[in-house]
């Protein structure tokens, strides 16, 4: 039986609902909450392993059609021929004489120059830079309306370029996202009024356990901690819980929007590794970006009771 794919949005469908009110609900709740987030969170590492393996295993089994594309394109490149070719595939047998020969082979069909040729232009000041610049462009030009036929278009670096230029763009534009909910989190748990709240809480509780167990006649005391300590849980609770629900609704926005980005971009991966490496990637890889933004809501949405330091029933 072939399982059906796992995908952001079954994910997202399969996500719990924030309870109503998170900071009066039992300790049974929070923990059955909890439990379907966790088991959520584990289908998702599972698959976030299984597509890494996958694609870990496309490159390993396609090792020597990777190394052979990536040769190829090299010739094209650099022009290089295969005697040369035969020789890279056996570099680690090469005297360093005969790198340095390819090296200046590679250099001379590239840009009409050799290393050592190479390195004294990189002494040049910038005028003399620009100056080589602009004559070697020069030349290549007057080459190319010379032999036009020596210098045919190449297609796949000019959609290689492009797709570069979107990949780009869709990174900028998830990193921007992921910055984002960053900070959405990093304002609340930043924020010093919620540490001196908890200071104050962990001061009382130490007290009132320096006078349990033995009776002093400090019961009055000990109950006016217990009420100081309980109405602080509550404002502590009171206070930042809508502000981490509110937090929790705009990740799960911001993932949802980002989901067609991230496969577009698993897509355009996926394009430049085939047309780099000759690797073919399965459709499903595409996913991974997205899963891993749902992977990163989840993680955040199993803290949803963390600022709730108390249960009704334990009053």
């Amino acid at each position: 039986m072939v399982s059906a794919q796992i995908t952001p949005e079954t994910l997202l469908k399969k996500t719990p609902s924030l309870p109503k009110d998170s900071c009066n609900i039992s300790r049974a709740d929070k923990e059955t909450f909890v439990q379907q987030v966790n088991a959520l969170l584990e289908e998702t590492d599972n698959e976030i392993t299984r597509l890494n393996q996958e694609i870990d295993k496309a490159g390993s089994t396609n090792e020597e059609r990777a190394r052979e594309t990536a040769l190829k394109q090299m010739s094209q490149q650099y022009g290089m021929s295969e005697e040369d070719i035969a020789k890279m595939k056996n570099a680690k047998n090469l005297s360093a004489a005969d790198k340095q020969a390819l090296a200046n082979n590679m250099m001379m069909k590239q840009a009409n120059m050799t290393m050592d040729e190479a390195k004294n232009l990189s002494k040049l000041d910038d005028a003399g830079k620009k100056a080589y610049a602009e004559a070697l462009a020069t030349e290549k030009m007057a080459e190319v309306q010379a032999n036009p036929t020596q210098y045919p278009v190449n297609n796949t670096g000019k959609n290689m370029q492009a797709l570069v230029v979107e990949q780009q763009t869709l990174t900028g534009k998830l990193s921007a996202n992921s910055q984002k909910i960053g900070n959405l989190y990093a304002s609340i748990d930043n924020d010093p009024s919620g540490k001196e709240m908890l200071r104050k809480i962990d001061e009382w509780h130490k007290k009132l356990m320096t006078m349990t167990g033995i009776d002093y006649g400090q019961g009055k005391q000990m109950d006016s901690l217990s009420d100081l300590i309980r109405n602080e849980q509550v404002k502590y609770c009171s206070k930042f819980t809508p502000r981490y629900r509110a937090a929790l609704r705009q990740h799960l926005a911001l993932v949802k929007a980002s989901i067609p980005d991230y496969r577009q971009l698993g897509a355009i991966n996926a394009e430049m590794i085939k047309m780099q490496y000759g690797l073919v990637l399965a459709p499903e890889n595409a996913e991974l970006g997205g899963i891993k933004a749902v992977n990163e809501y989840l993680g955040k949405l199993g803290n949803a009771f963390k600022y709730n330091l108390f249960f009704p029933e334990e009053n």
